[in-house]
């Protein structure tokens, strides 16, 4: 029998180039097909053209973070908030301001198994 699933969609908010390519290798690995960006606007703009199953969002970042995704997601697509993952490696009390509206958290340094399982998890 023929599978009809479709290769779920991640996108990837971090602007460190060795996090890109590592969590688009290890998530490719998985079956996973991701979009990267580098600023929180560029985030933005795929999700109001691109429907995704989970989104990765880098807290600390100079400019448009993950924070700046989170508020935008609260105020236009709050439905997303349950798909979105922090990727980080902030100090908890930071992590603590959207933890509860977010599905979860992989802190950095993650493994493979921690990565794949959390992306998994949210993009049922």
């Amino acid at each position: 029998m023929l599978s009809l699933r479709r290769t779920k969609r991640v996108l990837l908010l971090d602007d460190d180039a060795a996090i890109q390519r590592l969590v688009a290798s290890i998530l490719k690995s998985a079956g996973f097909r991701t979009d990267v960006v580098d600023k929180g606007s560029l985030a933005i703009e795929k999700l109001e053209k691109t429907e995704y199953d989970a989104i990765l969002l880098d807290l600390m970042m100079p400019t448009e973070g993950g924070l700046t995704v989170v508020k935008h997601l609260r105020a236009h697509k709050p439905e997303l908030l349950k798909r979105a993952l922090l990727l980080t490696a902030t100090p908890e009390s930071v992590v603590r301001t959207v933890e509860g509206e977010v599905a979860g958290v992989v802190h950095k340094p993650f493994t493979r198994e921690q990565l794949v399982d959390a992306v998994t998890r949210v993009a049922k």
